[in-house]
């Protein structure tokens, strides 16, 4: 059951129609779960300081059971920060990943 939260300072009616299907397809992807079972929360219109500036960027909260730690998480970074970049039309250094491992004992 990933759960993702994404925000960003982009406005609302800059994000793409259906970016919530095709963020959850790619992420299921890659992090080998099952599309059914994603949830993708997109926030817009944060604000939002990255580099000393508050040009578009966003950062991607992933929570999931285990699939993170220090071997794999370097595999996903890529393909989701390309994923990001592509939907939300930000370069790489705009787009900030945070990994959390839930415990399945801590989900109802």
């Amino acid at each position: 059951m990933p759960l993702c939260y994404i925000h960003t300072n982009k406005k609302e009616s800059d994000l793409k129609e259906g970016i919530e299907l095709r963020l959850a397809a790619g992420i299921a992807h890659i992090l080998s779960k099952p599309l059914e079972r994603m949830i993708i929360i997109i926030v817009p219109g944060v604000r939002l300081l990255r580099h000393e500036s508050t040009s578009p960027a966003c950062t991607l909260n992933i929570n999931a059971i285990g699939v993170f730690d220090a071997e794999r998480n370097p595999t996903y970074s890529p393909a989701i920060k390309k994923l990001l970049q592509d939907e939300l039309e930000l370069p790489a250094e705009r787009c900030v990943i945070v990994y959390h491992d839930l415990d399945k004992n801590f989900l109802g």
